[in-house]
């Protein structure tokens, strides 16, 4: 009984949009940097993997 009410609570929240700010605030353990990203994009233009116009467009996006 007590899994069911969590559920439809659970579901109300997410109909009215509260949920998403709910979980929104919860802070991640990991950071969100883009160094990581910047640094594959770096190695497959190194690799030739990706052109200089992809490059430049993947380095504007970041």
């Amino acid at each position: 009984m007590f899994l069911l009410l969590i559920l439809a609570i659970s579901f109300y929240l997410y109909k009215t949009g509260e949920l998403q700010k709910l979980l929104s605030n919860i802070p991640s353990k990991r950071a969100n940097s883009t160094n990581g990203l910047k640094d594959v994009v770096d190695y497959r233009y190194a690799s030739g993997q990706i052109s200089t116009e992809e490059y430049q467009k993947l380095i504007e996006l970041l």
